[in-house]
């Protein structure tokens, strides 16, 4: 229909002019009618070809647009990717992975979250996320879990507090402090409740509060000091906090969670691989 003669079609579809010659008469048996008539030496189609025609546009127009997003898949330029992280790393560290991710692919969907623990684990389980990062390992029979780095607890205190020319904090020099904590049955409030056990005190908490961000924006408006991970400070996102080690050894640890039915899409593994662990932001993954 395009190139006016089998000879001009096999050339543009790089066959040989009986091969066009061939599918025109098949399709003609298919159909039960014929498609052109031979007058002067030239095909000439009738008009129920000229109909189908007319309506093959939007046929081989989709077709098109399938292999041309079946080659942005391939290419990881299109697609959706979808992961939740626990505030500490998803609030400071992760969002310049992302930004990064975005601008080399500017047309994949992505959906970013940091919920509570309780939901993360709940998203992963119910597929509504390709995989979650945590500040502390998931442990559900569903999930398949990776440690990816080790980070330490250090304190925060606001500018001028009479600890700040400390080279280190200890949990015994936190007595009598307005003690901003977390829940001690939450994944960071077991760590920190432990790192005060074991040094032989107890954990006098003032206030609290579930992430170890809003502890830091609440150290930061002068409303007492707290014991964080490391990454949520690791940005300088807080102009006003002095961060001090906290001499423990009690850690946090950085855990990738997915799905152990469904492996990981190419997209995902590409945002770790190029994105979060070759950036250096987060590490090497280690298998546990």
């Amino acid at each position: 229909m395009q190139a006016g003669s089998t000879k001009n079609a096999a050339h543009l579809l790089l066959i040989s002019q009986p091969a066009v010659s061939n599918m025109i008469r098949q399709f003609e048996d298919q159909l039960g009618f014929p498609l052109f008539e031979r007058k002067g030496g030239r095909l000439r189609p009738t008009p129920e070809a000229e109909t189908l025609y007319a309506n093959s546009d939007t046929l081989f127009s989709h077709f098109d647009a399938v292999r041309n997003l079946a080659e942005d898949l391939r290419d990881t330029q299109a697609g959706t990717l979808k992961f939740v992280a626990s505030p500490s790393i998803g609030q400071t560290v992760i969002p310049k992975a992302i930004a990064a991710f975005v601008h080399d692919r500017p047309a994949v969907k992505v959906g970013f979250d940091t919920p509570p623990h309780e939901h993360i684990v709940d998203l992963l389980v119910g597929d509504q996320a390709d995989f979650g990062l945590t500040i502390t390992p998931i442990d559900h029979p569903a999930l398949e879990t990776t440690i990816v780095r080790k980070g330490k607890l250090v304190c925060v205190l606001p500018k001028g507090h009479a600890l700040a020319g400390r080279t280190a904090i200890r949990p015994r020099d936190l007595r009598g402090e307005h003690l901003i904590s977390y829940p001690r049955a939450s994944p960071i409030g077991l760590v920190v409740d432990e790192a005060f056990r074991e040094a032989g005190e107890h954990q006098r908490i003032n206030m609290n509060v579930r992430f170890c961000f809003t502890a830091c924006t609440l150290v930061d408006a002068g409303a007492g000091v707290a014991i964080v991970d490391e990454f949520t400070v690791s940005q300088r996102s807080f102009a006003d906090l002095v961060v001090k080690p906290f001499a423990c050894n009690q850690e946090v640890a950085v855990s990738l969670s997915s799905s152990r039915l469904r492996p990981l899409s190419r997209l995902a593994t590409i945002f770790l691989d190029d994105y979060l662990w070759q950036s250096g932001t987060l590490g090497q993954a280690a298998a546990i």
